[in-house]
């Protein structure tokens, strides 16, 4: 998480949209919008596939000047219960597909608004309210299920038939479908990964082509090289530190530069950062895109705080403090242990410890992907708490 997927897939909707339907599933926001944030941790691969279909149900209502013919949508009714029965999921009311699929319509920035091409989604919640949102959470219970079940299932495949019909529906009626889906990136346990994508292929199987941000833990465990039917694309950390030497700054520290000139160039003050203190904010976030860019938020707050518009070097070394207490917080003496032990190792491999993985979630410990894959501690955590050799802070 922090290197800039989501707005890869934002990057990737623009260039898209003239030559396809994009349809932009953001299951983290949908379930936050539910009130069920921790649903993404639970979700199982066809409760992504439903959730799918309901989003293709939906564009389809509100895009084509004609109705869904009624058989595609009782199809898709009766396949999710009888899924829901096989996997002992709870049904507490009658579900209405056409008040779920509007519901994902019409919350705001949650699942459609990109790919019907609404101007930031700011109208399209208006109205919705939190009864509704509850409503629609009882009637699709996700990440309850009691039982899984393998994909070769007659009931697992009858949704998924479902599904692709409706697929097959709005490319044959309008056009080709792109599917982009966000959020799964957020699942922090390495089994429920391994569920989704190594354990199940249904999410290759939708009938369309899809881009998926997956969890980190794929990448972390062995196994994740050998993804069925998808082909892997790493976005990872700028490579901010000297492998040998990470104490000095890396190749990838001129990139965050390159970033903050990009993002300011329309501004009246482009150079209120100047580049020593540009290239000390790229090397201490890592090389995360979201670290550099909360860095560079903490500079300007302060600058506009003190009135000023040129940035100190005791602005941004008061920004930087701040940010290295909240990344220190919380830690223990075993996960310090990691991190000196990946520190002392002088090939940066990743070690056997279940805690590292732990780290990795928690943006504690870094991997970069230059060279073979390797890792560092988070360059804020080196800054006090542990001090790299020949470091001077």
């Amino acid at each position: 998480m922090g290197t800039g997927k989501s707005t890869e897939l934002l990057r990737l909707r623009e260039a898209r949209e003239t030559k396809e339907f994009v349809l932009l599933l953001d299951l983290r926001r949908h379930f936050a919008w539910m009130g069920d944030g921790e649903a993404i941790q639970r979700v199982a691969s066809w409760e992504v596939i439903f959730l799918v279909g309901l989003s293709v149900l939906g564009a389809a209502r509100e895009i084509l000047p004609y109705e869904v013919p009624p058989q595609h949508v009782e199809e898709l009714r009766q396949a999710w219960e009888q899924v829901a029965d096989a996997t002992e999921t709870p049904k507490t009311s009658e579900l209405d597909l056409g008040k779920v699929a509007s519901g994902m319509i019409t919350t705001a920035g949650s699942v459609l608004v990109p790919a019907l091409g609404l101007s930031g989604g700011a109208a399209v919640g208006v109205g919705v309210t939190k009864a509704i949102a509850e409503g629609i959470r009882r009637m699709v219970p996700i990440g309850r299920s009691g039982r899984t079940l393998p994909d070769q299932d007659d009931a697992m495949q009858t949704l998924l038939g479902a599904v692709n019909v409706l697929v097959g529906h709005m490319q044959q009626q309008h056009r080709r479908v792109l599917l982009l889906i966000d959020g799964l990136d957020r699942i922090r346990d390495e089994e429920r990964a391994f569920d989704l994508f190594l354990r199940s292929e249904l999410l290759s199987q939708i009938a369309c082509p899809t881009v998926i941000c997956a969890p980190f833990a794929l990448r972390s465990a062995p196994v994740g090289a050998a993804i069925p039917r998808f082909d892997t694309v790493v976005l990872a950390n700028e490579p901010v530190l000297d492998k040998a030497h990470p104490e000095r700054p890396g190749p990838g520290v001129p990139f965050f530069a390159e970033v903050y000139r990009r993002r300011t160039q329309d501004l009246p003050a482009p150079d209120a950062i100047g580049q020593d203190s540009l290239e000390r904010l790229a090397y201490v976030s890592g090389g995360r895109a979201r670290d550099f860019v909360k860095l560079v938020r903490g500079v300007a707050e302060r600058a506009w705080t003190m009135d000023v518009t040129t940035a100190t070097d005791e602005i941004v070394a008061g920004a930087v403090d701040e940010a290295r207490r909240d990344r220190e917080r919380g830690l223990d003496v075993g996960h310090l242990g990691v991190l000196r032990a990946v520190m002392a190792d002088a090939q940066r491999q990743l070690p056997e410890d279940a805690r590292a993985r732990q780290l990795l979630d928690w943006g504690h410990l870094l991997p970069y992907p230059n060279e073979s894959e390797w890792y560092y501690p988070h360059p804020l955590l080196t800054l006090h708490l542990l001090r790299a050799p020949g470091s001077t802070g």
